[in-house]
């Protein structure tokens, strides 16, 4: 077959392109042996995946190889000028695939991951880093240098043979196979025919995040942080103004009531929390996260009459009737609750590459002793989601492919029955191991197309141009009193506090100039210490996980911008953001006030179901700074990981028992 493929036009490229996969594969084996302990029980996943990441950054790399080979073969005597940069381009091709993988061992051991984020700044600062391997790594750098040259050298003169072995090909051939290798390497750099392209996260199997670079190569991983570099950055077109760290830091007084330890220039975000409930043993905690179901279904909210469950349910917990969500996408609504991280310009810590040992509801649990889980009836992987939670203290995760015979499956996944008759049958098991559990379930089918069994909701009497919406938002709220109705049979229920939060509402639209009207979000608690009340104050979504804390028994010094909405002295305030314009709703004074990039600020005046009313436009800066400080305070955080777990300092949890 070999003596056969070397006649082949387009055996230079194919031959190259197998012998990467091999250079890939060999490495992939070494780690998989050096950290067997790490990938035993999941060597499938790691080759399975490996191959699929392989195929995918290749097709990348050979693509211009494959465009100069079909272009050379439209000529009966290949062209030699266009042959010699053939050869070139093959030869940088295989070198760079090799130095990746070469010096991955020395970056895991340096930093316990694959090439990253860090391996491509060092490719920004050449002059520093050539100087920092002279000086200190002489040796190791002259040897490297010299086995990379040699090989180059040698698989320049190796492709030489590969160009002389080649027959020519017909016209028709040569446009059939630029058809055919389109196709092929246009599938196989997407990855997957699901909603998003192939990213770090599909493979991720495990809380360690050097078990989760295992399954790809480190070639992948770089171009990945290539494409997001400068994500992390805040340009002056992404912002109104810049703030500096001290304005941002001292402007925190202004965002919400909270307790400083003495000492906080390490951790400055830190603060204390003081339980204010000592319940009588650990609870369990469930979030239940609500895929866009904002407060236009929820009737006693001003929306229609679709959820009737929830409406039970906020009979029995802490209601909140004017819960803000931060954003308008998924992972704003996932930062803000599990993470009390603020909206910003940055995308969300969910999405941005590297974001590990985070103080999160989950990292801090699991230090309690927690059993830890995301349920999820999708593809965990979406929006980085399996790398986030696994990164930050959960434990197990629940995705699409763990439902056996699932009653209804989406383009989403499963049906939100499906995924909360798992999550109680997970969580009865659960309270099965003697260990108290914290679990956010997250719900995905009230999700555009709204695919939903059929003959399980109705909407007669409720007039609207968009009945497969609103059905899809009667399903959710259906399922979701299933859920609780099975819960409720169960002994875990009495020893659990369960949050339902919408992670943001759906179809959101400038309204009035700001959609402010899409940012009112249902928001409960149901807990065995609290008594059952409605809350009328003004809240963020931020405000939630320091909230679980203090309700469960949590003490200690806690990095989180959020406030205890236990406390009476809460600042009432949301911050929301709606694209590029950001926003701080004031209770106080009953406005919002709308930052947008290279534009004029604008005050507007809260009416009745958020509707506004523009006051004023272009107010000056000096009047502006607390706004300007909230909007910077996201990439501070970022930037200087202000929310590391390692800033949690004293915690214990205090219970009656």
């Amino acid at each position: 077959m070999l003596s056969k493929l070397k006649h082949f036009a387009y055996a230079p490229v194919l031959i190259s392109f197998i012998i990467c996969l091999g250079i890939f594969t060999l490495f992939r084996v070494g780690l998989s042996i050096w950290h067997y302990d790490l990938v035993k029980d999941n060597l499938l996943t790691v080759f399975t995946y490996g191959l699929r990441y392989d195929l995918s950054i290749l097709s990348s790399l050979f693509a211009l190889s494959l465009l100069l080979r079909v272009f050379n073969s439209f000529f009966k005597s290949s062209l030699k000028p266009i042959i010699f940069l053939e050869r070139i381009v093959l030869t940088v091709c295989v070198s760079i695939v090799l130095v990746t993988e070469l010096t991955t061992p020395s970056f895991i051991l340096e930093y316990g991951v694959r090439p990253n984020h860090i391996y491509v700044e060092y490719l920004i600062y050449p002059k520093e880093v050539v100087s920092m391997l002279i000086q200190g790594h002489t040796l190791e750098s002259i040897a490297f240098v010299s086995i990379l040259g040699i090989f180059a050298y040698f698989y320049f003169r190796f492709t030489k043979r590969l160009f002389a072995n080649i027959k020519p090909i017909s016209i028709p051939l040569n446009l059939l196979g630029l058809i055919v290798f389109t196709i092929v390497f246009g599938l196989c750099i997407r990855g997957t025919l699901g909603h998003k392209p192939l990213n770090p996260s599909n493979a991720s199997f495990s809380n360690v995040p050097l078990a989760n670079t295992i399954p790809y190569n480190s070639l992948f991983n770089i171009f990945y942080e290539l494409r997001h570099l400068g994500q992390d950055d805040v340009k002056g077109n992404q912002i109104y103004a810049f703030a500096t760290e001290n304005e941002v830091l001292d402007n925190l007084q202004y965002l919400s009531a909270r307790t400083v330890p003495t000492l906080t220039k390490e951790c400055p975000i830190n603060q204390i929390i003081e339980p204010s409930i000592k319940p009588l043993q650990k609870r369990n905690i469930v979030i239940v996260l609500m895929e866009s179901f904002g407060a236009r279904y929820v009737k006693s909210l001003g929306g229609d009459d679709i959820a009737p469950n929830f409406e039970k349910l906020k009979e029995q917990g802490w209601f909140f009737e004017r819960m803000y969500a931060a954003g308008h996408r998924s992972v704003r609504g996932i930062e803000a609750v599990t993470a009390s991280m603020p909206i910003s310009p940055l995308p969300s810590i969910v999405k941005l590459t590297a974001q590990n040992e985070l103080t999160t509801i989950f990292s801090v649990y699991k230090k309690l002793g927690y059993n830890t889980s995301f349920i999820y009836g999708g593809e965990s992987h979406f929006d980085n989601m399996r790398r986030y939670f696994f990164g930050n203290g959960v434990d197990h995760i629940t995705e699409q492919k763990d439902y056996k015979n699932p009653k209804f499956v989406s383009s989403w996944g499963v049906s939100d029955e499906d995924l909360f008759e798992r999550a109680n049958n997970n969580f009865v098991e659960f309270s099965k191991e003697g260990k108290p559990f914290a679990s956010i379930v997250f719900t995905s089918s009230f999700h555009d197309p709204f695919d939903i069994p059929e003959g399980k909701v109705n909407i007669d009497g409720i007039k609207t141009d968009d009945p497969k919406r609103l059905l899809a938002a009667k399903y959710a709220d259906y399922a979701l009193g299933k859920f609780f109705e099975q819960a409720q049979k169960e002994d875990y229920y009495k020893n659990t506090v369960f949050v339902v939060i919408a992670d943001h509402d759906s179809r959101v639209r400038g309204l009035d100039g700001f959609p402010l009207t899409n940012y009112s979000i249902p928001a409960l608690i149901i807990s065995p210490d609290i008594t059952p009340h409605k809350d009328t104050r003004v809240v963020s979504q931020i405000d939630i996980m320091p909230t679980i804390f203090s309700i469960t028994g949590v003490q200690g010094q806690i990095p989180s911008v959020g406030q205890d909405l236990t406390r009476s002295d809460i600042i009432q305030r949301a911050l929301i953001a709606y694209n590029e314009i950001f926003g701080v709703v004031d209770a106080k004074t009953n406005t919002l006030t709308l930052l947008q990039p290279q534009e004029k600020s604008q005050l507007y005046e809260i009416k009745a179901g958020n509707r506004i009313s523009l006051i004023k436009i272009n107010l000056p800066k000096t009047d502006l700074q607390k706004e300007i400080s909230f909007e910077n305070l996201g990439p501070v955080i970022f930037k200087k990981e202000y929310n590391k777990l390692s800033c949690v300092k004293g915690l214990e949890q205090i219970t009656l028992k």
